[in-house]
């Protein structure tokens, strides 16, 4: 039986959908080789010369001329194979299937196909923290007349004069508040006997008082048992913080002191600052692996954020809350109001000016001078000497508090955000019509045009099984509709 086929010359890709206009194309008359098949004929074609020709059309079919071959003079053997993304294209393009790489710009979702570079890139932003180390300030626990316990703020200053104040007994014993008046000197007149009952009156109410102020005195002094240890604690803070009601006289335990401070209103400090987010890319790599987000918190230390929970986000908040009596700080990290961590740290240093098991008097007056000295140097600087007990105390006894969280104040007091990148070996989309972009997502594909790629996509056609077998493998291992 003879039939008519159309050959042309026409450009395009193997895995295309591609068809020609075969306004180009020559038509032959032609018969079919025996034993040939629809989706791979051999057609017999009597012609002078063939050469040249790529392409074919059979009815509805288009084909790749895979080889010619000439039997003898004017006849000539023509190997084809079906075309079958052309032939069924209409068919292709009536497909809803689920895309995972189109010609749709699309940065947001990884392309694992582009390998990373072994190389990386650090970005870096600062902010400065809301806590700043400065002259300081000194944080007492006391406790006061009926056992009260009040927290203090003070300066280095008023530290040492309080510790004086108490650090000599002589002193204390003859010169202390409210202590009883001494009676004044009478005035004497040209009565003898006047003058002498005036005098006994004087020297008895002289010698009373002596007795009054030496009992007043010695109560004031021994009647609040170890004046250092109603100093329950005394911690310094790095940060001159805090806020303080009127200053009211200093009472250690019933001794009453002649120093004022003021009395804490709150106990705790909340500070916050921003620091921006140093971005290297904009798109897909700004997640891990290709980003690592590392964030420096002063006096807390370095921390590493998940990179997916920043991802569109700017920058990142941090809050701070520094409790005053005990130096302690809490850090609340976040962004895009979703908080990412809470971490802790301490910047207060205990002030050793107590001990347990004393000897009293002169253990205490051994502390005493001890912590009179350590209030006159610069604790912000770490320079305190160490108070020697051996000569005061009983073989057993503890120091109460211990220097620590000084270490922070000298380190980085920036708060410092840093990105490290490695960036892909292709930028993304640079290969977008080759390759296409990630697309995650089911699509008709009549609406797509360029490199296409499914997964699990079937195409419904009037074809054999080999034929849509074929078709399918070029829609899940990538193809282009043209």
């Amino acid at each position: 039986m003879s039939i008519t086929i159309k050959l042309g010359t026409f450009s395009k890709r193997i895995n295309s959908t591609k068809q020609p206009t075969l306004s180009g194309f020559t038509d032959f008359d032609c018969v079919l080789k025996d034993s040939t098949s629809v989706d791979n004929p051999t057609f017999l074609i009597s012609a002078a010369d063939l050469e040249g020709y790529n392409y074919a059309s059979w009815g509805t079919r288009y084909y790749f001329v895979s080889a010619l071959r000439s039997i003898r003079n004017n006849l000539w053997e023509v190997d084809c194979s079906l075309d079958v993304l052309a032939t069924y294209k209409s068919n292709i393009l009536a497909t809803t299937a689920y895309v995972i790489y189109d010609t749709v710009s699309n940065t947001e979702l990884p392309d694992n196909r582009l390998p990373i570079k072994t190389t990386k890139s650090i970005d870096v932003s600062t902010s400065a923290c809301p806590f700043v180390p400065d002259g300081g300030c000194f944080i007492l626990s006391l406790t006061g007349s009926h056992g009260t316990t009040g927290v203090y703020k003070a300066t280095q200053g008023d530290l040492a004069d309080l510790i004086d104040d108490v650090s000599n007994i002589w002193d204390n014993l003859f010169n202390y508040p409210n202590a009883p008046t001494k009676p004044n000197v009478p005035t004497y007149g040209n009565d003898f006997l006047e003058n002498i009952s005036l005098a006994v009156r004087y020297w008895a109410d002289d010698f009373m008082w002596y007795v009054e102020y030496i009992k007043q005195a010695v109560c004031q002094f021994f009647g609040s048992g170890n004046l250092v240890q109603n100093i329950r604690e005394c911690r310094y803070i790095p940060f001159n913080v805090g806020t303080t009601g009127e200053s009211t006289t200093i009472y250690l335990g019933t001794f009453e002191t002649k120093q004022s401070l003021g009395k804490l209103n709150t106990e705790t400090v909340h500070r916050t600052a921003s620091v921006s987010i140093p971005w290297q890319a904009s798109d897909f790599r700004r997640r891990s692996p290709y980003t690592e987000v590392y964030l420096y918190l002063p006096y807390i230390g370095m921390i590493k954020l998940s990179s997916e929970n920043l991802v569109g986000q700017s920058s990142i908040s941090v809050a701070y809350t520094l409790a005053l009596r005990d130096g302690s700080l809490i850090c609340t990290v976040s962004s895009g109001g979703e908080i990412l961590g809470q971490y802790s740290g301490n910047v207060g240093a205990s002030v050793p000016i107590g001990v347990s098991n004393i000897n009293l008097p002169k253990a205490a007056q051994s502390v005493i001078s001890g912590a009179t000295s350590a209030a006159g140097k610069n604790l912000g600087g770490v320079g305190m000497a160490v108070l020697n007990f051996a000569d005061a105390v009983t073989p057993n006894f503890s120091s109460i508090g211990g220097l620590d969280g000084i270490a922070g104040i000298g380190a980085n007091q920036n708060i410092t955000c840093y990105t490290v990148f490695h960036d892909t070996v292709v930028a993304p989309n640079t290969e977008l019509l080759t390759i296409g972009s990630p697309t995650m997502a089911p699509k008709a594909l009549a609406t797509l045009t360029g490199f296409c790629q499914c997964m699990d996509a079937h195409v419904e056609a009037p074809a054999m099984d080999n034929e849509l077998e074929a078709i399918d493998n070029y829609l899940n291992s990538g193809f282009f509709i043209e």
